[in-house]
């Protein structure tokens, strides 16, 4: 029992040794991906929490969106230039806000349930 139990140990050490440990091939600072790519950084950060990656194609900077389609296996990459992110986010961000706003009227004016 004891055997088995030696090598399962060292095998998690490893593991999440290796995990805690940053990964090589991503260590651009913020400052400098918004250099490489000629953005700002507020862009690239709400591009990213949207799903969007940097990219560049043919010297041009674009972001990128891979999304799988319903019914098919080849997934489908929308890419769209800085000012057709911050136009599409700027867009998003103003729907979401509607939508807060609308379910925040709807809320005060509930009527309140009977007994309270």
């Amino acid at each position: 029992m004891i055997k088995l139990q030696f090598p399962v140990v060292i095998a998690l050490a490893l593991l999440v040794g290796g995990c805690a440990q940053p990964p090589l091939g991503n260590t651009l600072s913020l400052a400098a991906a918004a250099q490489r790519y000629g953005v700002s950084q507020q862009l690239l950060l709400t591009a990213a929490s949207a799903g969007y990656a940097p990219t560049t194609r043919r010297g041009k900077t674009l972001f990128c969106s891979t999304q799988s389609q319903s019914f098919s296996y080849i997934p489908k990459t929308k890419c769209f230039d800085p000012v057709q992110m911050n136009l599409l986010l700027h867009q998003q961000s103003a729907g979401v806000r509607s939508v807060q706003r609308r379910a925040s009227i709807e809320f005060q004016s509930a009527p309140s349930p009977p007994g309270i």
